[in-house]
């Protein structure tokens, strides 16, 4: 019988962790997505023609003869 206690507190701390790090994780994909929003509305980048498909960055290069600079980073990406 003890054991079988032992066991059933383990699972429950395990589920518990694992819905805990689930939350978490949404917490932080909406707090990234927040940075983002608030970002991408920033004068330097309203002003400065970015694109920020990279796809139709690689098609108006191809049209225009260019190179794409890229910078890619994790930091305000949802």
């Amino acid at each position: 019988m003890m054991i079988k206690k032992e066991w059933l507190s383990l699972l429950s701390l395990a589920i518990g962790a694992v819905a805990g790090g689930t939350l978490q994780a949404q917490n932080s994909q909406d707090e990234l997505q927040k940075k983002y929003e608030a970002k991408v509305h920033e004068a330097w980048y309203t002003r400065g023609g970015w694109i920020d498909d990279f796809g139709a960055a690689k098609e108006r290069a191809r049209k225009e003869n260019k190179v794409v600079f890229a910078y890619f980073t994790r930091s305000y990406s949802p």
